[in-house]
């Protein structure tokens, strides 16, 4: 498919912010999933195939989990930045738990949106990429 048939290419902001929001990285309108973390094949919008390979999210979603979790808690505590007592160490271990599991449909959408760029600006979006969508 020719980039001039699939319009210009968003800005990484506003795909990144399609993908946090849970929406189609193309359109911005279609939902990426059809329960908590069930991911459609297709955007009911615009038809687009979310995922070419089943496995192109998880590198990108490693180091989002590294980056954003695990990484800052190293930092703290072994550089010995933040000295807190056993309860503000819980309360903080449990609010990261709890960022953790809850944003990770968030996270993975933006994973998706960065994919959808990757996709986009080597060209490796076809027409096989997209169906038509089915109206209800």
């Amino acid at each position: 498919m020719d980039k001039n048939e699939l319009g210009p290419m968003p800005p990484m902001k506003i795909l990144l912010w399609r993908g946090w929001r849970k929406k189609c990285p193309h359109c911005g309108k279609g939902d990426l999933y059809k329960g908590w973390l069930k991911l459609h094949e297709h955007c009911p919008e615009c038809g687009l195939r979310y995922l070419t390979n089943e496995g192109d999210l998880l590198g990108a979603l490693f180091f989002l989990d590294r980056a954003l979790f695990l990484i800052p808690f190293i930092v703290l505590f072994y550089f010995h930045i933040w000295h807190p007592n056993m309860v503000l160490f819980i309360i903080s271990g449990v609010v990261m738990l709890y960022l953790l599991v809850f944003t990770m449909p968030n996270r993975n959408g933006m994973t998706l949106a960065f994919d959808y760029y990757i996709r986009r600006s080597n060209d490796d979006i076809s027409e096989d990429d997209f169906k038509v969508p089915e109206k209800k």
